[in-house]
């Protein structure tokens, strides 16, 4: 019974405020008329102004020469350029040092002093001025992994062993 009559005032107090929503102005013909124009300008079709770039630009999403290192400067009398991500994890590897390993509740740890980093940490390493970042794929008793780019590398931890 309560519903009913709370459904009956809802009602009652609508039906006053429908009707005043209808009795705003309309708008004069003339203002009407700007407005469309307006709108049809907006939304016409425009010219693509990439379309009339020469074709001899650089592609901003693939620039050429990325992903290889910079060319290193002449050291020695000799250049050495470093073209592929495998020389460059080469080099890298042989900076990387770590003092040890170490099971932490069925994880393995490599130590690198007071730090230690677990599979999928990541190392900065500085090499010819340019940093890499390298992750460290498998830690294994003995030997570990790191990864550049798509290139992976078993390193030993202790120096001078062969994994």
């Amino acid at each position: 019974m309560k519903t009913q009559r709370m459904l009956i005032y809802a009602l009652a107090l609508c039906v006053p405020v429908g009707t005043s929503l209808g009795q705003g102005k309309v708008v004069n013909l003339a203002k009407r008329e700007a407005t469309l124009e307006l709108a049809a300008k907006l939304l016409a079709p425009h010219e693509n102004p990439a379309a009339t770039q020469p074709a001899e630009l650089a592609d901003p999403f693939n620039p050429p020469g990325f992903g290889r290192a910079p060319v290193a400067g002449k050291s020695g009398g000799t250049a050495h350029t470093v073209t592929s991500d495998r020389e460059i994890l080469e080099n890298i590897a042989n900076k990387i040092t770590p003092s040890g390993m170490v099971m932490f509740n069925d994880n393995p740890l490599l130590l690198f002093r007071e730090k230690k980093l677990k599979v999928g940490d990541t190392l900065t390493i500085t090499f010819e001025g340019t940093d890499y970042v390298v992750v460290i794929t498998e830690i294994e008793r003995t030997s570990f992994k790191i990864r550049l780019n798509r290139e992976e590398i078993t390193r030993p931890i202790k120096p001078g062993k062969t994994p």
